[in-house]
């Protein structure tokens, strides 16, 4: 799809795009945001978009599942922090040291990896990107990008096995 089509086609989309992004999350501005990122998504497999039948249906599609992520996420934190009202100053104190040396002991085993693999992983598992998302930043396939991942969850597996905690 050339960038003219594009302006015809996916551009007009943008209004249906950020009202339901905006009542799914509540929140115009986050809304926004995801309505451009997607945007962005879009733009950079603009060579894939001539296959698709329907663009307004999977334009839609993927604001709703960008969507539902924020909020599953939105729900993780949630309830993360209401374990955490419960818990005594001295016991927030002990989870946040624990945490920080989780945290400490991850970045070392990730900086073990080849850079392609810490990269996918960071992108995959901490910024909570797609798998569309990590294919143009990393420049690789689908199937690479499953395989890397793979590779890269395997390493840090058994290099936790050997671990004494």
């Amino acid at each position: 799809m050339d960038s003219d089509k594009f302006k015809q086609q996916i551009i007009p989309l943008q209004s249906a795009m950020q009202l339901l992004a905006d009542r799914m999350l509540g929140d115009v501005a986050e809304a926004e945001d995801v309505v451009q990122d997607i945007f962005v998504t879009l733009w950079n497999q603009r060579s894939d978009l001539d296959k698709v039948l329907n663009l307004q249906a999977y334009c839609l599609q993927t604001v709703r599942l960008r969507c539902i992520d924020i909020i599953r996420k939105r729900k993780r934190d949630a309830f993360h922090h209401e374990q955490i009202a419960y818990l005594s100053d001295k016991e927030v104190e002990m989870e946040v040291e624990e945490t920080a040396s989780h945290a400490a002991l991850l970045d070392r085993l990730l900086d073990d990896l080849p850079e392609k693999q810490r990269q996918a992983i960071k992108m995959k598992y901490i910024e909570e990107r797609d798998t569309q998302y990590i294919e143009q930043a990393l420049q690789m396939s689908s199937n690479n990008v499953y395989t890397t991942l793979s590779r890269a969850l395997q390493s840090l597996k058994e290099k936790i096995k050997t671990i004494k905690i």
